[in-house]
């Protein structure tokens, strides 16, 4: 389905008559007060996820150790005590779409549970992505790249555009605040749209979202993609970022995902890349030797830190600055 220019979204009131809000959030709340448990077969709920724009659920990871560590430590013994949320699947007859609880639907898997305890509503795509969102950041804190991400699709779904056009209305809007643009931008209706989301969902202002959220695209695709598909975890993957050989992080990110290797596993096989592509400083003359070691200390955060090599590097560039004059 194309999407509509922004412009063209909100000239439509249609398109602005479901706000991500203060009464949505009461109203979802306020359903799964009233709507009465039942149990169904795990074979009818499909994992589907048609109500997310790019079909994919609201979590990029989960640990596979912790989740059947889980499954059969607390649900086997227990039971699901909290039931999924799902709703009439819009395109299968007959059956079901998850909507809320996938780590309850994979902890069911599995335990090969053949029935499941779940809630059913009648919601719209709007609606189900919203009560996902609220369901799982109640249960535990997204990570940066999951609320970027979700953010996004957010504001996508009620603008009626794409992720470029939504990224773009953003720091426009960051700019026009700075003062460095015109601010017209500030008080139109795209932009009040945006700050009713961020007041009904956000941990963080908008402003800090552009500042500290919006510059996780300019990540390598690769890394990124391998979060979001659940390859890897976001700490993880943030590290990896850091390596700026493309081919060397292809390879370690290839190696962490298929040996889920720990995050100091990966600092260590980050730390031993470097020193193998550093050349030896035998090799160097003089003035290489000068420019790595000024690099290396520009980069040393701890060593700034110090009191005691501060003072040491001050002496030995008092030295330096001397032979330099003579």
């Amino acid at each position: 389905m194309t999407r509509r220019k922004l412009k063209d979204a909100i000239a439509s009131n249609e398109e602005l008559s479901f706000v991500f809000g203060n009464t949505t959030v009461q109203k979802i709340t306020q359903a799964v007060q009233d709507v009465s448990e039942k149990t169904i077969s795990l074979q009818e709920i499909l994992c589907s996820f048609t109500f997310v724009p790019d079909g994919k659920p609201v979590r990029h990871y989960y640990d596979l150790d912790e989740l059947n560590r889980w499954a059969l430590n607390d649900i086997k013994p227990n039971g699901i005590c909290s039931p999924l949320w799902i709703r009439p699947h819009p395109y299968q007859k007959s059956k079901y779409e998850l909507v809320a609880g996938l780590r309850r639907y994979k902890a069911a898997e599995i335990l090969q549970l053949e029935n499941v305890p779940v809630k059913i509503f009648d919601w719209d795509d709007r609606t189900a992505f919203q009560a996902a969102i609220s369901e799982n950041s109640n249960r535990r804190d997204f990570s940066a790249l999951e609320e970027l991400d979700n953010t996004l699709r957010m504001i996508e779904i009620q603008l009626g555009c794409d992720t470029e056009e939504v990224v773009s209305l953003l720091y426009r809007m960051n700019n026009a605040a700075k003062g460095t643009t015109n601010q017209n931008v500030l008080v139109s209706e795209e932009a009040e749209v945006v700050k009713q989301i961020f007041d009904a969902f956000g941990r963080i202002t908008w402003q800090s979202f552009v500042s500290t959220r919006l510059p996780l695209l300019k990540k390598p695709p690769e890394v990124l993609d391998a979060i979001r598909h659940g390859k890897i975890h976001y700490t993880k993957g943030i590290l990896l970022a850091s390596i700026k050989d493309n081919e060397a992080r292809q390879v370690l990110l290839e190696e962490a995902a298929q040996r889920s290797l720990s995050l100091s596993e990966i600092k260590q096989r980050i730390k031993d890349t470097q020193s193998e592509t550093r050349p030896p400083v035998a090799s160097m003359d003089l003035k290489q030797r000068l420019a790595l070691t000024v690099k290396q200390a520009r980069g040393n955060k701890k060593l700034w830190r110090d009191p005691n090599k501060t003072r040491q590097i001050e002496q030995l560039l008092e030295q330096l600055e001397a032979i330099i004059v003579q």
